[in-house]
């Protein structure tokens, strides 16, 4: 148990809060449950109406509660990279220990160091990290726990962005009567998901988070965030023009969006895929109907979108990376290929039970967690891990008494949770 966490991490988007808790044991982790629910009271990335968007949180945080019987204290919270800026100071710490060896307190005082320095009134350090660290004249891209030395030297990089957006969000937070175990940068979160900064160090790699109202766009170089720009154009433009051709609502053309291959499509069948009745009419949509409404839009997305980042995708070296909900959007990667020239994947999560683009940011929060949990100072979980477990025996032994198959699958599957 001394190894176990399980910790919630809650996103809070435009139109929905992302909700993902898992148990991280020994390094590892391990998705228990994930939810959505539409928010309303935002406006783009910007908090309009933070009791509705609380309203929405404490939704989340309750159908989460109902699933374990366990009440959600805590949770890892997504910061929008806004107004993002990164500096990189350097550090020193004597190794005062009797043996000389690197501890962690030795990297967690360099941390709160680097914690307090002042970035400008308008900005709030929401990461630190290094992945340059100095000893007896080694350069160490992890920490040097262990080595022996005198003078441990590092240079950190200072993640900051917006302070009043910042305030904004833990004031949500508390408002659902929640705590904050820690904060994390949304591009630094995807970043750590699909482990982008362990790709090439040489290469630029631009990361798009698509969303339905927003987009961040992210400069990854030499293992670092280098620039972050927030755009408020995202899918929704697509969505809308479904719904302004056909007359539906807006959910039901953001369905048709995402979950139909219709912005890149090569060839047609004229066959209905959707339909509705309205006014006792029935009316139907083809695929080369869909396909035809939204074009307009789909280029200018694509213009709008190489033009903002037409200084990165010059260089030759550039690949691109979508995630985000529009990474749902079959097509959208060919069409920004075409339009940058450039290679162009979407990302979607493997950690099995949260493997949609949209829960990037969520996981990745987790792997920032667990890549300085050397240095956290205590390792609280976002519930009573006692009572969970309780209520995990409990379940197992409801399950010995029922038969037939779902019977043996649930004890199954209730005793490896018991025994991880």
């Amino acid at each position: 148990m001394a190894n176990k966490q399980i910790l919630a991490a809650l996103q809070i988007e435009s139109n929905e809060v992302r909700l993902v808790v898992g148990e991280i044991f020994n390094t590892r982790l391990n998705t228990l449950k994930k939810e959505c629910v539409p928010c309303k009271g935002m406006d783009g990335i910007r908090i309009a109406d933070p009791k509705a968007v609380a309203k929405a949180v404490k939704e989340a945080v309750s159908n989460v509660e109902s699933h374990f019987g366990v009440a959600i204290e805590s949770v890892l919270l997504a910061i929008p990279a806004y107004r993002f800026k990164k500096e990189t100071r350097s550090f020193s710490k004597v190794i005062d220990s009797v043996d000389r060896r690197i501890t962690a307190d030795d990297i967690r005082d360099i941390y709160q160091k680097a914690l307090a320095v002042n970035v400008g009134k308008d900005y709030e350090i929401v990461n630190v990290t290094s992945n340059m660290f100095k000893t007896n004249g080694i350069v160490y891209r992890k920490m040097p726990i262990g080595e022996q030395c005198d003078v441990l030297e590092a240079d950190v990089d200072l993640l900051c962005c917006d302070k009043m957006t910042t305030y904004d969000y833990a004031t949500v937070v508390e408002l659902a009567g929640l705590k904050i175990t820690d904060v994390c940068l949304d591009n630094y979160a995807v970043c750590k998901e699909a482990a982008l900064f362990e790709q090439n160090f040489r290469n630029y790699l631009l990361l798009i988070q698509l969303e339905k109202d927003h987009t961040l766009f992210s400069m990854i170089y030499d293992g670092k965030i280098a620039i972050s720009e927030n755009e408020n154009i995202g899918y929704s433009t697509l969505a809308k023009a479904i719904a302004d051709r056909f007359k539906l609502p807006e959910k039901h053309s953001t369905a048709l969006l995402l979950k139909h291959d219709i912005i890149n499509r090569k060839s047609f069948n004229y066959r209905p895929i959707y339909s509705w009745t309205s006014s006792q009419v029935t009316n139907t949509i083809s695929d080369r109907e869909l396909y035809d409404s939204v074009q307009e839009k789909v280029q200018f997305l694509a213009n709008d979108f190489a033009k903002l980042c037409g200084p990165i995708i010059a260089r030759e070296n550039t690949s691109v990376i979508i995630s985000g909900d529009g990474a749902e959007i079959t097509g959208i990667d060919e069409v920004l290929a075409d339009r940058f020239n450039r290679p162009v994947k979407c990302y979607y999560p493997e950690t099995l039970g949260a493997r949609a683009a949209k829960w990037a940011v969520d996981l990745g929060m987790f792997y920032a967690y667990i890549d300085q949990q050397v240095i956290h100072q205590d390792s609280k979980s976002s519930l009573n891990i006692t009572q969970y477990q309780q209520n995990l025996q409990r379940r197992v032994h409801n399950a010995e008494k029922e038969e037939g198959f779902t019977a043996r699958l649930k004890k199954m599957l209730f005793t490896n949770q018991r025994n991880n």
